[in-house]
């Protein structure tokens, strides 16, 4: 029972992280960035491969914190508010910690630290208007996903979840980059 719990709960700070972090990446004016971010996202989807079964790689978890510490360093080059960007190196952090070593904030503290960061997001861009009132959307959306994570098959539930999560994190980024509407290519 307690490990679905912390898969529950890794899947919900998984789902936080790169949702947000999606506003991030297309943020990111050259390819070096580019490449920071990717080595964070990489860490944090190693969580869906965690929770189907596979071994966490300390290397790559080692390589995504660093990666966060260097994007941070370069967060003046990112076109977006300094207070969200510290908000989503802090969740990041806090999710690659709690995969690596179990350090976990709680759900209530991940959901309140998330939409303090989208405030930020939302105040300091006219682009990003209603980016508070779509990440409760999405929250509540995902504890209803996790609600049957233990009544159904979890690996069903994880797939959802992941797959809703790469819809929302679409969403973010036209937060951003509303003339892009998707991803670099």
């Amino acid at each position: 029972m307690q490990d679905l719990a912390r898969g529950a709960s890794l899947a919900y700070d998984a789902s936080v992280v790169l949702r947000i972090g999606s506003a991030v990446f297309v943020a990111c004016p050259d390819e070096r960035l580019q490449s920071l971010y990717y080595r964070v996202d990489g860490g944090v989807r190693s969580v869906w491969r965690h929770l189907r079964g596979s071994e966490i790689h300390p290397r790559l978890l080692q390589e995504a914190e660093e990666a966060n510490g260097k994007l941070w360093e370069q967060a003046s080059a990112l076109p977006l508010p300094v207070e969200f960007l510290i908000g989503y190196r802090d969740l990041a952090a806090a999710t690659l910690a709690h995969l690596d070593r179990d350090e976990a904030m709680s759900r209530d503290e991940i959901s309140a630290r998330a939409i303090e960061t989208v405030g930020f997001l939302e105040a300091g861009l006219d682009t990003a208007a209603g980016a508070v009132v779509f990440e409760r959307s999405c929250q509540a959306a995902t504890e209803s996903l996790l609600e049957v994570w233990a009544e159904e098959d979890p690996l069903s539930t994880m797939r959802r979840l992941r797959r809703e999560t790469d819809v929302w994190a679409l969403a973010y980024q036209r937060f951003v980059r509303p003339e892009l509407g998707r991803c670099h290519g």
